[in-house]
């Protein structure tokens, strides 16, 4: 259940929205409610300290 980043096609309001499975087609602006909003590409999405550390070091004991 990850949460995206929006922009709002019709008034550009940006927004955040945890998503459940099955929702990813029924998402609607907070603002004006219109359902034609445009999922922004984030850096969260990709970077993270935990996901940093994991990619570039091994667990202790391991070489």
């Amino acid at each position: 259940m990850p949460i995206f980043e929006y922009k709002c096609n019709q008034c550009e309001k940006e927004f955040e929205k945890l998503v459940f499975a099955g929702e990813e087609n029924n998402i609607s602006c907070p603002e004006c409610k219109s359902l034609k909003v445009a999922k922004k590409m984030s850096a969260t999405s990709f970077m993270g300290n935990s996901m940093g550390k994991c990619a570039t070091s091994s667990p202790k004991g391991f070489s």
